[in-house]
C-alpha cells in the first residue's frame, strides 16, 4: 500500500462513501505551493475518427483509433509538454486505442528513451474510460490490446472483454437493438467509476508527484461538471472554472490534487 493511500484511509476512515473523494487545487494556489501538493496533467485523447460527424454508431469505429489530425494533434502536444518541461512520474491511460494512441504519441519523447522508460510508468485503467453509451466505447479484447501497445501495463485490467459494454448489452440488448445512452443515464455506476478512478490515484506510490491521465470527454464531464455526483470538490475559483467547460480533443489542463477518500 502506498503512503498516499495509508495517510488518506487513516484521516478519512469516518467519512461516509458520499463524501468527495478529492480536493482539486489549482496549481498555483497557496494552499497548493505550501502543502507541495502533486500535479494531474489531464489530458482528453485526440480526433478519432467517431468525432467525425459524431459517428458514434457506426460498427467500423468500435473502439475507435485517432484521425491523421488526431496524430497530428499529439505531435502538436508533445511539443507543447516539452516546451514548458512538464515532467511526469507516471502515465495512466484509458484502454481504449484513441487514449491509448494519444498517452503513445504525446509522450513519446519520454517513451522512446530507454533510461527514463525505466521510471515513468505507462498503465492502463478501465475507470479512466469513457462512458460506455454507443459501439465506438466498446473496447477491443485485452490480448489484442497487449499485441498493439507492448509498452503500456495491462495487469490492471481483469477482463479479456470489456465488462461493461457487456452489462449494459444484457440490459439493453446489442447495439443495432439500442442505439441510445447507456451509462451516461445511470449515476449509480457513474459515481462508483469515477471514484475508482480516484483510487488508482491514490494507490500510487507518494513519491509521484506528477501524473498524467489521458482519457475522455464525458467522463472528464460527468466527474467535473456535475456536482451533484459528488465526486470531486473545489478549492479554489481558478480551479473551478478551468473545469467547468468541456475538453477539447488533445487538451491539457493541470490541476494540483489532494486524495481524501477510498475510491
Amino acid at each position: 500500500m502506498s503512503i498516499r493511500l495509508l495517510s488518506t484511509l487513516m484521516a478519512v476512515s469516518d467519512i461516509s462513501s458520499t463524501s468527495p473523494a478529492v480536493r482539486l487545487h489549482s496549481i498555483n494556489s497557496s494552499i497548493a505551493k505550501a502543502k507541495n501538493l502533486p500535479v494531474l496533467h489531464l489530458i482528453r485523447h485526440a480526433e478519432g475518427y467517431h468525432n467525425l460527424g459524431n459517428d458514434y454508431r457506426n460498427p467500423k469505429n468500435l473502439d475507435a483509433e485517432l484521425t491523421e489530425k488526431g496524430i497530428e494533434q499529439c505531435k502538436e502536444l508533445s511539443k507543447k509538454i516539452q516546451k514548458e518541461e512538464i515532467h511526469v512520474d507516471t502515465i495512466i491511460s484509458s484502454p481504449m486505442r484513441r487514449a491509448l494512441q494519444t498517452a503513445h504519441q504525446s509522450f513519446e519523447h519520454v517513451l522512446k528513451c530507454e533510461v527514463k522508460r525505466e521510471t515513468v510508468s505507462f498503465l492502463a485503467c478501465e475507470h479512466w474510460r469513457e462512458t460506455v453509451n454507443y459501439i465506438c466505447d466498446v473496447r477491443l479484447e485485452k490480448s489484442q490490446l497487449e499485441t498493439s501497445f507492448p509498452l503500456v501495463d495491462f495487469n490492471r485490467i481483469k477482463h479479456e472483454c470489456d465488462p461493461i459494454w457487456k452489462y449494459y448489452e444484457e440490459k439493453f440488448g446489442s447495439f443495432e437493438e439500442y442505439q441510445k445512452i447507456r451509462e451516461s443515464n445511470d449515476d449509480e455506476h457513474l459515481r462508483q467509476r469515477a471514484r475508482k478512478a480516484w483510487q488508482t490515484i491514490a494507490e500510487r506510490p507518494a513519491d509521484e508527484n506528477s501524473i498524467a491521465v489521458v482519457a475522455h470527454s464525458a467522463i472528464f464531464m460527468h466527474m467535473f461538471t456535475r456536482p451533484e455526483l459528488g465526486v470531486v470538490c473545489y478549492e479554489d475559483t481558478d480551479v473551478k472554472q478551468l473545469m467547468q467547460d468541456g475538453f477539447l480533443n488533445c487538451e491539457l489542463r493541470s490541476v494540483a490534487f489532494d486524495i481524501i477518500l477510498e475510491g
